[in-house]
């Protein structure tokens, strides 16, 4: 769907006073800034909205929830003060519970709220349904003193620098991010059949140590401009088990883990003595024995490590004891260790597009099978309700046609007009069908969710007797919550690696 307004900035009144009489306030210059680079990158003026007049007495204004279903992106401006206004708060509950009702809450795993974190806090206090988000830090710690350094916007600071480049990387993610949702609108992500070379590299590059991190923001800036997908795309837990397990999950889709070796041993979860770094490290060793994940490990020439722990972890990888499976140990400047990535980045992609030469071959022999499809010999009159979500309107040709010849009257949801005709048809056509299929492919779970509960609530709609055939049909992208997907009160229909003929034909025998 198209939207109105592209951002929505959320924010507290308080974390827009300037402490210098006559310029404007931390959140005024940051909406202007971000409105000239943003609309630079995209090429058109974007349309950021915000409410000037927002005071800390103020009751909470319905008018601000009710065009949030015309708004694409909310940006949540993080601070002390943010964290503790109950306006705020539920600013981000109402913006989340309306992108449930529309396209989703993420979308490709990013987002639809997008955090500034101007001051930190606690994770724990951020509000509740962006906790697992992760944020842009326009702060910095100071090695000596330990204190909190927010960036300055003001040219000749110290921290200008840091500011501008941080802004830059919002502003390149939120175009990214815009740019996508215009493709799913006209229907430009549909997959035609053949495999796209020019898939993004999946990247792990791992959480460092803080002396580390303007370095892994600098390379991870660079490799999303090489159009690499990069890991973590969320705020990992900060409990040993929960964050070890979330890892584990992004290094299995990932074709390349970096890690960055500093000087300080880094931050320690609960429930363990290792660092973040440590148990990445640890995890992707692992990882890389079972599936054979291609790893680079990284430390300055010279190191001092000024932790007996992390003494000890150096010299570990040094001497190939530990956490140094399927890796590159690289000992070198920050530059040359840039041209060893490219290399390895080039290499990794001639691979890829060998592989996905011998994927298209299969793909073009798996179609010819498809082609040959038998239609089925026995007829079967009835109607057939097949519902799917937009994004795989392009994915439900096979299918629809199967069910048309195998002689049902075939109905699809509606997508165009306003949300209670559209909910109006689709019970409708849960009253009158024969046959109800969900087709499961690029929707999210909770999509899936809301509809198998349509079956549960089928009688009090108004419909007399069960519907004889409710089945889900598993399609594309393959992940491992699909294969393992069972159901107990319809029948599932795996679809995942070729056209299930047989499978329908079994079901409709309940016809």
């Amino acid at each position: 769907m198209k939207f109105e307004k592209d951002i929505f900035i959320s924010y507290a009144h308080l974390d827009d006073e300037s402490l210098i009489e006559n310029q404007n306030g931390w959140v005024t210059e940051f909406h202007r800034v971000l409105s000239i680079r943003l609309g630079q990158v995209l090429g058109r003026k974007p349309v950021i909205w915000r409410d000037p007049e927002l005071q800390g007495n103020h009751i909470f204004d319905q008018q601000i929830v009710d065009q949030f279903s015309q708004v694409a992106i909310m940006i949540s401006i993080i601070t002390p003060r943010y964290s503790k206004s109950e306006w705020c708060i539920r600013e981000v509950n109402e913006f989340h519970e309306t992108c449930e009702k529309n396209i989703g809450f993420n979308i490709n795993n990013q987002a639809r709220i997008f955090k500034i974190v101007k001051t930190p806090v606690k994770i724990e206090q951020h509000p509740e349904k962006i906790q697992n988000v992760l944020g842009y830090d326009f702060f910095t710690t100071d090695p000596n003193s330990g204190r909190i350094r927010e960036f300055s916007q003001l040219i000749g600071q110290q921290s200008d620098r840091l500011y501008w480049d941080k802004l830059d990387d919002v502003a390149n993610d939120i175009a990214s991010f815009l740019e996508s949702l215009e493709q799913i609108d006209n229907n430009k992500t549909a997959n035609d059949g053949k495999v796209n070379n020019e898939a993004p590299l999946k990247i792990f590059l791992a959480e460092s140590s803080y002396e580390t991190k303007e370095f892994r923001d600098n390379l991870k800036r660079e490799l999303q401009n090489n159009s690499c997908q990069i890991f973590p795309n969320k705020q990992l837990p900060f409990v040993e088990n929960e964050f070890v397990q979330d890892v584990s999950s992004l290094l299995n889709e990932s074709e390349l883990s970096i890690h960055l070796i500093g000087e300080n041993y880094g931050l320690i979860p609960e429930g363990t003595q290792k660092s973040i770094v440590q148990l990445q490290n640890e995890v992707a060793s692992s990882i890389s024995s079972q599936k054979n994940l291609q790893r680079l490990i990284w430390m300055p020439e010279g190191l001092q490590p000024n932790d007996e722990r992390q003494k000890q972890f150096i010299k570990e990888l040094k001497e190939g004891v530990t956490g140094i499976t399927g890796a590159d140990l690289i000992i070198s400047s920050l530059e040359s260790f840039k041209e060893i990535l490219t290399d390895k980045l080039a290499a990794i992609k001639q691979a890829k597009i060998k592989s996905n030469e011998q994927e298209i071959q299969v793909i073009a022999e798996s179609n010819e099978k498809t082609n040959e499809i038998q239609k089925p010999t026995r007829k079967v009159q009835g109607i057939a309700y097949l519902i799917y979500d937009l994004l795989d309107v392009d994915e439900i040709g096979t299918i629809e046609n199967y069910l048309y010849d195998c002689g049902f009257e075939v109905l699809v949801p509606l997508f165009e007009g306003n949300e209670s005709d559209i909910r109006n048809d689709h019970i409708e056509n849960l009253k009158i069908c024969d046959a109800a299929i969900i087709f499961y492919g690029k929707a999210n779970e909770i999509w899936l969710r809301s509809k198998m509960r349509d079956f549960l609530k089928i009688s009090g709609y108004g419909r007399s007797n069960p519907i004889p055939v409710k089945a889900i049909y598993l399609a594309g992208p393959v992940n491992e919550s699909k294969e393992n997907f069972r159901s107990q009160g319809m029948d599932v229909i795996n679809g995942l690696t070729s056209f299930p003929a047989e499978t329908f034909q079994q079901i409709f025998t309940n016809l």
